[in-house]
């Protein structure tokens, strides 16, 4: 994946991060990541996003499973409740740790990112705006009666809800690995001063 194809802005395929953002993943890009951020706080970082993007994935494919109805309503309960409780805790404690430690030491240790750290920051609004009507159709879901109509709609909102958290969560891992996998690893391979 290219930093331009992470970049875009889905309304009008504008970048979101501009070249004045981006100055770090030029010095550091994304091929050269396996071999010079695969370690380190960097490392962790990128498999905490893989774990992330596997999470939407598995709902995703669940969600689809019951649009085209090869599960049906009390499997698709069984499977939806435990994975959105993990992956739904999973990522508001990773933008939880992001805003109350990362970000703000990242900001100071490279000023010039403010507005990157910014668009983040809203990111970070509009995934948890997403990521609060999922909890809300989860407890919804977690309490219907198969027997209940409202139930049915319930799953059928939630297999819509879900892609929509997705398309969002998705551009901003790019976008944020973009800023901060290059910060991370060139600060942790920079020479100590003795």
């Amino acid at each position: 994946m290219t930093s331009t194809s992470t970049t875009q802005n889905a309304a009008n395929d504008a970048p979101r991060l501009g070249p004045d953002l981006l100055y770090l993943l030029q010095l550091l890009p994304r091929e050269r990541w396996p071999a010079e951020a695969a370690h380190g706080t960097a490392g962790v970082w990128l498999n905490m996003h893989a774990s992330l993007r596997h999470g939407q994935r598995q709902l995703e494919a669940l969600a689809q499973q019951w649009q085209h109805k090869a599960v049906d309503w009390v499997g698709f309960r069984k499977q939806a409740l435990p994975l959105l409780d993990a992956h739904l805790g999973h990522l508001h404690g990773h933008h939880r740790l992001e805003d109350q430690h990362y970000f703000p030491a990242m900001r100071r240790a490279e000023p010039r990112l403010d507005k990157g750290f910014d668009l983040l920051a809203a990111d970070h609004e509009r995934i948890d705006a997403s990521v609060r009507e999922l909890q809300r159709l989860r407890t919804l879901l977690a309490h219907a009666s198969p027997a209940e109509a409202a139930a049915w709609q319930c799953a059928h909102d939630m297999a819509r809800a879900l892609p929509v958290c997705g398309t969002l969560l998705a551009q901003h891992l790019g976008d944020e690995e973009d800023l901060v996998i290059p910060l991370l690893a060139l600060r942790e391979s920079a020479p100590r001063a003795a």
